[in-house]
C-alpha cells in the first residue's frame, strides 16, 4: 500500500533544465531495464533493475518539468488522478506523474536523494503501471518452490524480507521483495505471479542474523539503518504460476501459529494489501479491485501465518510454508 509522509516541507521546484544540470551522473540516453514484467526504457538510472539488451519498451521513464501540474496544490495535497493520469508529490523528494499503462515522468526536488526518489519509481509509480495493464500489485515478498510461486503478504515490519532471505539461505529463489504483480488468466481462472527486481531491503537486525556485513552494502537511505542487497544470483526472472498466498502477521503468542482463510477473509486481504489501495478511489478503480479481489480469492489456497513478536523464526516459518505447500494441505476454496 502506497504510505505518504505525513508532515510537508516547503516544495523547492525546479526546472527541467535545471533538472538535467544537476543530474548528469545520473541521466542516460533511456536505457532499457526490465522489471515486474515490463521493459522499461529510462534516462533515469535504476541500478536496482535488470539491464535489458534489446527489445521495445513498453513504459517510458523521463524527468520532465511538472510544476504546472502541482502549482495550485495545498500544502497538503500529495496526489491527484483524473482520467487515465496520476499525480504524486512527495514532500523532499519528487514530483511524479503517471499517464496511462506506459509513461513515468519524475521532477526531483533540489538535494533529493537518488536512492530514494528510485524507490517511488519502483514502488508507487510501477503499481499504477501495472494496474492500469490490469494486474494487481501487491505488497509482498514473493518465493519460487518447486517452479510455482507463493506470496508472502504483511504489513510494514511484519517480516517479509526476512522471511525472504531465509528462503533464499535455504537455497530457494526469490520473485519479489515487496511488490508481487499478479494477473488472473480468464481462460483458464489462474494466477501469474510476476517477479519485481533483484533487491531486497534488510534492516540491520536481519543481517546480523544472516551474518552479512553492513559495510559491504548501502543503506537504502541516508542514515537509514536499511540495507540494500542484491541477490540477481537468486531472483526468478520469468513469470511464474502463483499456488498460494500466505498472510504474515506478528502476535503476542509463544509459537507460529496457521490457518487457512475463508473466501471473505481473502478478498479483504486483497483489497487492504494492494500496494495502492487509498489512490485506488481518486483513480475510480475501486470496483476493478473488488472483482479481480473475488476471483483471486478463488484461484489459489490462502494461509494466516502469525509469528511470535519475539524471538528469530524465520527458518521455523520457512519449514511451516515448504511443509504446507509440498505435503498438498487441503483447503476449501
Amino acid at each position: 500500500m502506497l504510505i505518504f509522509i505525513k508532515c510537508f516541507a516547503t516544495i523547492s521546484i525546479m526546472k527541467l533544465g535545471e533538472v538535467r544540470a544537476i543530474m548528469d551522473n545520473g541521466l542516460l540516453d533511456k536505457k532499457l531495464y526490465s522489471a515486474y514484467g515490463l521493459r522499461l526504457a529510462s534516462e533515469i538510472e535504476l541500478p536496482e533493475l535488470w539491464d535489458e539488451i534489446d527489445g521495445e519498451p513498453d513504459v517510458i521513464i523521463e524527468l520532465a518539468d511538472l510544476s504546472g501540474f502541482v502549482s495550485g496544490w495545498s500544502e497538503d495535497q500529495l496526489e491527484h488522478a483524473e482520467h487515465d493520469e496520476v499525480v504524486i508529490r512527495v514532500p523532499d523528494v519528487a514530483v511524479y506523474r503517471v499517464v496511462g499503462n506506459h509513461l513515468i515522468q519524475m521532477m526531483p526536488e533540489k538535494g533529493a536523494d537518488p536512492r530514494e526518489y528510485r524507490l517511488y519509481i519502483l514502488g508507487a509509480c510501477c503499481a499504477i503501471i501495472l494496474i492500469r495493464r490490469g494486474m494487481v500489485p501487491l505488497h509482498a515478498s514473493g518465493v519460487v518452490i518447486d517452479g510455482k510461486a507463493y506470496a508472502i503478504l504483511g504489513d510494514c515490519g511484519a517480516g517479509k524480507s526476512t522471511l525472504g532471505t531465509a528462503f533464499r539461505h535455504a537455497g530457494y529463489q526469490l520473485l519479489s521483495d515487496d511488490i508481487v504483480g499478479i494477473r488472473f488468466n480468464e481462460s483458464n481462472n489462474s494466477l501469474t505471479a510476476y517477479p519485481g527486481y533483484p533487491q531486497q531491503k534488510l534492516w540491520k537486525q536481519s543481517m546480523d542474523y544472516f551474518e552479512l556485513e553492513t559495510a559491504n552494502y548501502d543503506s537504502i537511505l541516508e542514515s537509514y539503518d536499511k540495507y540494500a542487497v542484491p541477490v540477481r544470483d537468486q531472483f526468478a526472472r520469468e513469470p511464474v504460476l502463483l499456488s498460494g498466498i500466505f498472510e504474515l502477521e506478528k502476535a503476542d503468542i509463544p509459537q507460529i501459529m496457521m490457518k487457512p482463510m475463508k473466501p471473505l477473509e481473502r478478498i479483504q486481504l486483497i483489497r487492504y494489501h494492494s500496494f495502492l489501495d487509498k489512490l485506488l478511489k481518486e483513480m475510480k478503480m475501486e470496483q476493478w479491485l473488488f472483482a479481480i479481489a473475488a476471483k483471486i480469492a478463488l484461484s489459489v489456497p490462502f494461509y494466516q501465518l502469525k509469528r511470535p513478536i519475539h524471538g528469530f523464526t524465520a527458518p521455523d516459518l520457512v519449514k511451516k510454508i515448504i511443509n504446507t505447500v509440498t505435503e498438498g494441505e487441503v483447503v476449501l476454496l
